[in-house]
């Protein structure tokens, strides 16, 4: 007995912090869905560059302070400043693609990208799978690409444009590679040095997407609303979700923790149902629990 009880309580701390990104990413859709509807595309990406830009250079600082050592580990670090760049680059033509298209549509290809992690993480990487841990994944991703296209087809009658398409499976593609740079920067080094390099990439990367979408420089001084305020809490909980999915990637295997992760719709989902009263189809309520299967068949094997 005690034996099984030490086997089950002991959770793998990359499974854990795995579950704490899961949670958050999830909540903190749920938020967004809530309250930060008015703001446009043009107004999150700059609210969240506003937040996230002070609190990595800060990072960036302690990295340097206790850690220093940049110069001795630049091939890890061009693998970090590869990672993050698809990680937020991704995000930004994901925004473009549900603009274009159907949300049903773009969130079903872009919920399937770590397929492709996982696969490069096997091959690429060396990393073992369990016949049950792979079975896990792949229901995971399949159960997570039919329920973006069930649930996500009941709000939007939109269709998936050429553009959208193209957009979307580019935002699957990079998402899915990336994954393996960030991966391998983790490899090489610790994770407060990762996250510093986030102001190297942050402000091109956000900079290029504003002058894409031609807007001015007013979109950095939004006027103080309750819908601009809970966009900043929206940015701070996302990024304390990054923290806590970096964190899970550093300690644990990119075939299993991005799967995992992924999974953070159904979250959405339930909260959407609990507190905002959005329906839910018995097809829904099947695949969501298809997903929670995978997700034990993979955490805890």
């Amino acid at each position: 007995m005690a034996a099984f009880i030490h086997g089950t309580a002991m959770l793998d701390p990359s499974i854990a912090f795995a579950f704490c990104a899961l949670a958050i990413y999830g909540l903190t859709q749920v938020i967004a869905k809530f309250a930060v509807g008015s703001l446009n595309a043009e107004s999150m990406v700059a609210l969240n560059f506003l937040t996230s830009i002070p609190v990595y250079v800060f990072i960036l600082v302690g990295a340097l302070v206790l850690w220093g050592e940049y110069l001795d580990h630049l091939e890890y670090v061009l693998y970090a400043i590869i990672g993050a760049s698809t990680a937020r680059g991704g995000y930004y033509i994901y925004l473009e693609a549900l603009e274009k298209g159907d949300v049903s549509m773009v969130g079903s290809i872009t919920a399937a990208f770590p397929a492709i992690t996982a696969v490069l993480a096997v091959t690429l990487l060396g990393e073992k799978l369990s016949l049950v841990n792979a079975a896990g994944i792949v229901l995971i991703i399949a159960s997570m690409v039919a329920l973006s296209h069930s649930h996500g087809k009941k709000t939007t009658s939109k269709s998936l444009t050429r553009s959208a398409l193209v957009l979307s499976l580019a935002t699957f593609v990079i998402w899915g590679v990336g994954g393996i740079f960030i991966k391998l920067a983790l490899d090489g080094l610790p994770l407060i040095a990762y996250l510093g390099v986030y102001p190297l990439i942050l402000p091109p990367i956000a900079f290029t997407y504003l002058r894409h979408r031609k807007v001015t420089w007013r979109v950095f001084v939004p006027k103080w609303t309750v819908p601009v305020i809970l966009a900043i809490v929206v940015a701070e909980l996302w990024q304390l979700a990054y923290f806590a999915e970096t964190s899970a990637i550093s300690v644990g295997s990119a075939s299993v923790v991005f799967p995992l992760i992924s999974a953070y719709p159904i979250v959405t989902i339930i909260g959407a149902r609990m507190f905002l009263k959005e329906g839910m189809s018995r097809l829904d309520m099947f695949l969501i629990l298809t997903v929670i299967v995978g997700i034990v068949m993979t955490s805890f094997v």
